[in-house]
């Protein structure tokens, strides 16, 4: 009897060990019909303790499972608890430095609008400056053709040139027409008619020039008004700008923990 419990003892330790080795090796559940020795009580009890070994081992092994899974968790959330501080500077250095790239897109419109404003200024100086020379020489070339043209009256009375001339200079004197004929002094006044009818229309055209000249004037004055006024505005921009800037560098170094 002593010898059958050991025998059955020894049947129970070594079935232990061979489910142990196949629940370790995953072939437990894959082995064909299991030979049990002894009695049929102990084959019965023999099962009922493999299958508790089983059950017992895998309980291990989930617990190892989940404490491996519940450690690999433990360690992602350490790491981003490692890599959360972080994320705040990346943060700001990219706000910083698209901040830097729009501060620099508006720096080169500022530079582009100053070099604008110089050239139309260079050209307005130099515009204003040779507008009255030009002028003025324009009215002496006119006054020359004037003075040198020569008069209708001149083809008519070629024996008297010096009527033609004083004609060109308005200065006609009485004894020169006292020595005219009648004919002769209406083809003067013919032609002295037509002359003020000309400078008529030369006035007409040159006061239409006067005021388009005028209503050019006072568009450019505008614009040099609303240039200055945008000018002095970008000017305080800038000013405000860089202030501002001072500021928050002035705040972040001493915001900054180092």
């Amino acid at each position: 009897m002593v010898h059958q419990e050991k025998c059955v003892y020894q049947a129970q330790r070594n079935e232990r060990e061979s489910i142990r080795q196949k629940l370790a090796l995953g072939s437990f559940y894959d082995d064909g019909q299991i030979t049990f020795t002894g009695c049929s009580k102990s084959g019965k009890n023999c099962l009922s303790s493999r299958l508790q070994n089983g059950v017992n081992l895998q309980m291990c092994f989930v617990n190892d499972s989940s404490s491996d899974r519940d450690s690999d968790a433990e360690d992602s959330r350490t790491e981003t608890s490692l890599d959360t501080p972080l994320s705040p500077m990346s943060k700001q250095s990219s706000s910083l430095s698209d901040r830097d790239t729009g501060e620099e897109d508006l720096d080169s419109e500022d530079s582009e609008f100053w070099r604008l404003q110089r050239r139309l200024q260079e050209e307005a100086r130099v515009a204003l400056a040779l507008a009255r020379p030009m002028a003025r020489m324009q009215v002496e070339v006119e006054r020359q053709i004037q003075i040198h043209r020569r008069s209708p009256v001149a083809d008519l009375l070629p024996h008297l040139p010096h009527i033609s001339e004083c004609l060109m200079k308005r200065n006609l004197r009485p004894v020169d027409m006292r020595d005219m004929s009648l004919g002769q002094l209406q083809v003067i006044t013919n032609d002295l008619h037509s002359q003020i009818q000309g400078l008529n229309e030369e006035l007409v055209q040159l006061l239409l020039m006067r005021d388009e000249l005028h209503m050019e004037q006072d568009a450019m004055l505008v614009d040099v008004e609303d240039l200055t006024r945008h000018a002095h505005s970008q000017q305080r921009h800038m000013m405000e700008k860089s202030l501002g800037k001072g500021k928050s560098a002035c705040h972040g170094g001493c915001g900054s923990p180092f």
